[in-house]
């Protein structure tokens, strides 16, 4: 299956899905007849340009396999009874080959994220050194520590009254041979309609997170609801004002939320003035595959699909 089929595949089962309410209100760019507007006028053109430059990448792609299956033509020719070095020289000449694919490719997603955030009044910046609340999220254990980091796809904005960030975050441990991803997914950073006294930690209870401890200064908050407490370890300053936090709504949110976005090991932390929750999971503002056409309306629905996934967990959460 394709990236682009992949895609819209996961955008279907959320939309079929029953979290929360139906997103955008009329006049919406990312619905109806806003959204027809937008493609014809911004996007689609964008699109057309961007395309003739995979076609020409695309040649340069493909003369770069043809030197690659002439280099290792000859080198099983010359090298006879010798070691092979075969995989490392098609490796590397197909590497170079697909990197202008790949720039075209860049060039194109930040066209169409650009062009589907500037109505709604929401930045974006394809890449950034660290996340917002980076050092918080791992304070208070919703994210393993790491030894290198790199984070992309920034938005931050408004939504209603709502000040929101968020980004995708890869985390790995390790280096060489013994290097290996300890996170991948949704880091947001939702900030609170009134300041709390206290902070309350949810850690999913479950795989590998069995190996996180209470947050430092923190102790354990133990719930009613021994479903909610089977999946979800808590942790707080104060007893009270989190299990006034933790109402069975929030709780049945957590749930819908980690299903609708086929993640795993959801986590979340009120910390005074923001929520932060981390969700694992695939990058979701990808362009596709760069062997097909990029005129295709179905990538950008794709984006805005999942562009809409934001602003609804933003609206489900923004009084908790």
């Amino acid at each position: 299956m394709s990236a682009v089929s992949d895609t819209l595949a996961t955008s279907a089962a959320v939309s079929d899905a029953s979290f929360g309410h139906r997103l955008a209100p009329p006049g919406d760019p990312l619905e109806g007849a806003s959204f027809d507007a937008l493609y014809a006028t911004s996007i689609e053109p964008e699109l057309v340009k961007r395309e003739a430059e995979r076609r020409g990448a695309v040649q340069l792609f493909v003369a770069a396999a043809a030197v690659a299956a002439v280099a290792a033509a000859a080198e099983i020719i010359l090298r006879l009874g010798s070691p092979p070095l075969l995989l490392p020289t098609v490796v590397i000449i197909l590497y170079f080959g697909y990197l202008p694919l790949a720039a075209v490719g860049s060039r194109a997603k930040v066209g169409v994220i650009e062009a589907l955030c500037g109505p709604l009044n929401i930045s974006y910046q394809p890449k950034g050194t660290d996340a917002p609340s980076f050092a918080t999220f791992q304070a208070f254990n919703l994210l393993p520590h790491c030894s290198d980091k790199a984070f992309s796809d920034f938005f931050s904005g408004r939504r209603g009254e709502t000040q929101f960030d968020t980004c995708h975050a890869s985390l790995h441990q390790g280096s060489g041979k013994n290097r290996h991803l300890v996170f991948a997914g949704q880091l947001f950073c939702l900030a609170r309609p009134r300041r709390l006294a206290s902070q309350t930690v949810v850690l999913r209870n479950s795989g590998w997170m069995n190996r996180f401890e209470c947050p430092h200064g923190l102790k354990a908050v133990g719930l009613e609801d021994p479903v909610f407490n089977k999946a979800f370890a808590v942790f707080g300053s104060d007893q009270v004002e989190a299990r006034e936090i933790l109402t069975p709504d929030f709780m049945q949110q957590l749930d819908e939320l980690e299903r609708v976005y086929a993640g795993g090991h959801i986590r979340c932390a009120f910390d005074e003035t923001q929520l932060l929750i981390a969700l694992e999971g695939p990058d979701r503002f990808q362009i596709g595959g760069m062997f097909s056409s990029l005129v295709q309306r179905a990538r950008v629905e794709a984006i805005a699909r999942n562009l809409e996934q934001v602003f609804k967990l933003i609206d489900e959460f923004k009084d908790a």
